[in-house]
């Protein structure tokens, strides 16, 4: 009576559900790849970012310091410039190499090191005369003071 019952009800002849493997966490897929790519160049980029403005503090401070030179007017304004311009080649270049320049010599290699033209031709030229002079005239400060900014900014 069972085996007529049994072959009466075709669900009690149904074997149990097999559940499929576990899913592996190796490898990962393709999504996970590209996250783990996409979070290692961003650390990279900002590990970058972060030492090339650290690199780069003595600009900000010398552009910061001709703020201060050109918000105060002083009488030396060209002797304190020339000494600020010094001072940012030497964070740069040879100390040596930077510290025997003067006059043309000087402007030129402003010049040269920043690919500009803004000393030797331009409103720089003040930088090679006014050690020499007793009270030097600036003509065009705000010139003078843009050409300097850019020099900081743009040398190599």
């Amino acid at each position: 009576m069972t085996n007529s019952l049994n072959a009466a009800d075709p669900l009690a002849q149904l074997k149990d559900i097999h559940l499929p493997e576990p899913i592996s966490w190796w490898p990962p897929a393709i999504g996970w790849w590209l996250s783990a790519a996409l979070i290692l160049t961003v650390i990279i980029c900002v590990i970058w970012g972060y030492k090339h403005w650290q690199k780069s503090a003595y600009r900000r401070i010398a552009i910061r310091e001709i703020d201060r030179l050109f918000g105060s007017q002083p009488t030396s304004l060209a002797s304190d410039l020339n000494q600020l311009l010094k001072s940012v080649a030497q964070q740069s270049y040879s100390t040596l190499e930077v510290s025997r320049l003067s006059a043309r010599e000087w402007l030129e290699f402003l010049d040269n090191s920043a690919n500009m033209q803004a000393f030797n031709s331009g409103s720089g030229q003040i930088l090679a005369t006014a050690p020499y002079e007793k009270n030097p005239t600036i003509d065009n400060p705000g010139e003078l003071k843009k050409c300097c900014i850019q020099w900081i900014r743009r040398h190599k």
